[in-house]
């Protein structure tokens, strides 16, 4: 029973949209709102994108990107607050991190897509 709740958790952190296109149906059921279960499941899944995002670098390149990945998320939160207080003259933290999470989704569901296509395009051509 244990290696089957391992084998499920590797299976939706190496295949995020798998996990967050079923999260996105079971929430559209349960709301009935699909805008609001879409962003939900982009809430919820975020997470997943970016460890398959530091999983998939560490099996391509053979390094350690985790810490890579922090400085980029905090870069980026970092220029979203930069923006909003040269904009409004105010910093919404909670606002900046919800912006920030939505495009380190937007940003690592694209990573993840180019890495599987580099990582198929390298296993055919090597």
């Amino acid at each position: 029973m244990f290696d089957f709740v391992l084998f499920i958790l590797a299976f939706i952190i190496t295949i995020p949209i798998v996990a967050t296109v079923g999260l996105y149906f079971i929430l559209k059921l349960v709301y009935g709102n699909p805008i609001r279960a879409l962003h939900k499941a982009v809430n919820w899944t975020t997470i997943l994108h970016i460890i398959a995002g530091n999983v998939l670098l560490t099996n391509l390149f053979n390094g350690n990107y985790i810490g890579y990945i922090i400085v980029f998320l905090l870069l980026l939160l970092t220029i979203l607050i930069t923006f909003q207080w040269k904009k409004h003259t105010e910093v919404d933290i909670k606002k900046a991190l919800k912006l920030s999470w939505r495009l380190c989704f937007l940003i690592f569901f694209c990573f993840y897509i180019v890495l599987v296509l580099y990582g198929i395009i390298e296993r055919i051509i090597g």
